[in-house]
């Protein structure tokens, strides 16, 4: 595998607003197959807009996305960016699977029906074969028993764990998670963790935006500091969190953890 295959992600000089506010600012980016990565930073830094810009759910104002090396969102001619179709841009997404603050879940639908119907309805997968892998990841994020179960009748870490289930039911080549144990109780970030935590030890890419400071020194392979639009800096956990350079991240780590 050459240099560029090994490259999942590739964010180079993105720019996005949101009407006059700039919130990346000149953002280069890469995650590396079979990465871990964990975003922190202060609140409003930026984090959750550029991981929605991974799987185009946000515009760009400038740069280029590439993701399992082709543009998303886009479609270069003539030596401009035009925004991709949404048919296009759909079948991009098959490959990045996204776990968001709040779940998301059918309500209408129970718990098995809920993680197979992706890959029923866009992977075209057979109705016994989908059934069939939503049990085993029902077992494998510790809720078999859960599978007649209605979204309602869960607690919001079982929740959760559903819905990394139903991401992980895609195949995806990589997983985003959107600060996923922030909407949790205290008592059930930590089943939630766990969970994210067996998936990054499987090889799993990942990018998590996240204030869990503690999973992000023990299952991150670099964390990536981030305010006002900009990466400030990026290193190994033991760096990061040890001998961190920048003003910012000093103040935001003794504030977590002091």
């Amino acid at each position: 595998m050459s240099m560029a295959d090994d490259i999942l992600v590739d964010m180079q000089n993105v720019d996005k607003y949101f009407g006059a506010n700039k919130i990346l600012d000149n953002v280069d980016f890469t995650v590396k197959r079979g990465e871990v990565v964990v975003l922190i930073g202060p609140s409003g830094s930026g984090k959750t807009t550029l991981l929605r810009c991974i799987n185009h759910l946000e515009t760009i104002e400038h740069g280029r996305i590439m993701v399992n090396g082709k543009m998303i969102g886009y479609r270069e001619i003539g030596g401009k960016l035009i925004e991709d179709r949404e048919r296009n841009i759909a079948v991009q997404r098959r490959d990045v699977g996204m776990v968001f603050q709040r779940f998301n879940l059918f309500a209408n639908m129970n718990v098995l029906r809920n993680i197979a119907i992706s890959p029923q309805l866009v992977r075209k997968a057979a109705k016994q074969e989908a059934l069939a892998q939503a049990r085993a990841l029902l077992k494998r994020v510790g809720l078999a028993e859960k599978e007649e179960a209605y979204p309602s009748e869960l607690s919001g870490g079982q929740q959760q764990r559903v819905a990394i289930a139903r991401a992980l039911a895609m195949n995806p080549a990589i997983l985003l998670f959107d600060e996923p144990t922030s909407a949790l109780d205290p008592e059930m970030v930590g089943e939630v963790l766990a969970v994210m935590r067996e998936i990054a030890q499987s090889g799993m890419t990942m990018v998590v935006v996240t204030h869990e400071m503690g999973f992000a020194r023990q299952v991150a392979d670099r964390v990536v500091v981030m305010a006002q639009g900009r990466i400030i800096e990026q290193g190994p956990p033991d760096q990061i969190f040890g001998a961190p350079s920048h003003p910012v991240t000093q103040r935001l780590l003794g504030a977590v953890l002091h």
